[in-house]
Formats: structure tokens, sequence, C-alpha cells
């Protein structure tokens, strides 16, 4: 039995983001540094210049403010470590954000 080939319509709308969980960590005005793990891909979602990206890793300092990354797949690994002993950076998961 002969089967067609495939057509695709290049102007279908994609719903579905290739990276649709994100992760944001904050910093609460102590250096530290970070380091994000994924079991998918993982890219810096605000151009973040203090992080190093692979295809499942993430890592970088903060102190303060806010560094977003986006993922496919779940988390893996988070690790933060506080150079100075007072309030580590947080770390926000958001599953399906965009």
């Amino acid at each position: 039995m002969a089967r067609d080939a495939a057509i695709l319509n290049e102007d279908a709308p994609n719903d579905a983001p290739a990276l649709p969980n994100c992760v944001t960590i904050v910093g609460h005005g102590a250096p530290a540094s970070f380091e994000i793990t994924v079991d998918g891909t993982i890219e810096a979602a605000d151009g973040a210049g203090t992080a190093v990206v692979s295809e499942h890793a993430a890592e970088g300092a903060i102190e303060a403010g806010t560094t977003r990354f986006r993922f496919s797949g779940d988390m893996a690994n988070a690790r933060v470590l506080d150079r100075t002993g007072s309030q580590s950076p947080t770390i926000h998961v958001e599953y399906g954000a965009h």
C-alpha cells in the first residue's frame, strides 16, 4: 500500500513553545554563584551576561537583581554557593510559563 508524502503547512501556528519553562534566580545583595541543570535544553532568557550556558546546564554569578533562563524538560539540579554567609539567592521555577 503506497502512502502520500506529508505536506507541512508552514503558516500553521506553533502553539507549543520549544522552551516552555522558566527558572529565575533572584540575588539579594550578596555575591553568590549558581549552577542549574535540566534534562532538556536551557538558554538565557534575558541575555544573562554573567552566565555560561551549555545544552543542559547554566552557571554564573549573581549579587542583586534577577537572571532568567528558559528550558524544556524538568529541572534536574540546582546549586547555589553563597560566598558571604548572608541571604542566598532565591530560585523560582515555573513550568509552562511561556
